[in-house]
Formats: structure tokens, sequence, C-alpha cells
């Protein structure tokens, strides 16, 4: 009984050590069904999103955001991500990430917006976790809130 005990203890802390994976957080994107127009701030608003997940995933010792900085053009060429099938893996794979993350921000009005967020695992090119929801508001607390949740209350609850 100890003996198993003992084994069950080590395979718990082996499985807590493991290190965080290098993955790719692709940066949020926008489709905007609204008819608005480009609001001010708007740009902004998504690296703030894009920000906040990197760190919640970081924050979770179960990923390690990428500096994709060096890969902008590249990464740029890929939009729109949400519908582009796979394009994004190349670039993903180029920058040794084992895991990607796409975001998109669904806008259909000031109001109402949906937010989804993907995690693919680059080997196998599928998807491993997903989230989805809806926001209130077109505004840089809404985004954050949004990211929050969706993170902590789903995303990490289904990811590996």
């Amino acid at each position: 009984m100890r003996a198993a005990a003992a084994l069950l203890l080590a395979l718990s802390c082996a499985a807590r050590a493991a290190p965080p994976s290098p993955t790719a957080v692709f940066p949020f994107e926008l489709l905007d069904t609204s008819g608005e127009g480009a609001k001010p701030g708007q740009q902004q608003r998504l690296a703030l999103a894009t920000r906040e997940l990197a760190d919640l995933l970081a924050q979770s010792g179960r990923y390690r955001p990428l500096d994709l900085a060096p890969f902008a053009a590249e990464i740029k060429a890929t939009e729109p991500r949400y519908a582009c099938g796979d394009c994004w893996v190349a670039v993903a794979r180029k920058t040794g990430a084992k895991f990607a993350v796409i975001a998109v921000v669904h806008k259909v009005s000031t109001l109402i917006s949906t937010m989804d967020i993907r995690i693919a695992d680059l080997q196998s090119k599928q998807f491993v976790a997903a989230a989805r929801g809806q926001i209130r508001g077109d505004n840089d607390t809404a985004y954050v809130r949004g990211v929050d949740f969706l993170v902590k209350d789903k995303l990490l609850a289904t990811s590996p």
C-alpha cells in the first residue's frame, strides 16, 4: 500500500515538474460584421487581449509563449487565420513551438462580440483545446475580462 502511494506521489510530482511547452500565441484578430467600421483603439485593444492571453497561459505553467516579433511579416501574411485553414502552421513550427494559439473576436455590434480561442498541437495539426464565449462591450475592460474568463474557466480546463 505504501509503495503504491509513493509511486502515485512520484508520478504526480514528475507531471508537475514538466517544463512549459513552447507556444506560438498568434495575435487576436477581428472579424467585424457589425457594419460600424473601424473604431479608435481597436488594434490596441486586440494587442491588449493578446498580451493578457499570453500572460495567463504562461502563468498556468503549461505554456511558454514565444517571442513572435522576428516573424511579424510572416504572421501578417497568414491573415485572416480564422479563415485560412492551416496557413499559420508553417510559421508556428518555424518559431520552435509545440503548440499554437489562434484567437479571434467576432464583433457583431458595439454591445455584442464573441471570442474564440483555440490551441493546436503542431505535431498532429489538431486543435486540442478550445474556448468560446460572448463578451458585452467594445472596450478594454470587456476584452480583458473575456480573455480572463475563457482562459481560466474554460481553456485551461480542457488543454493539455
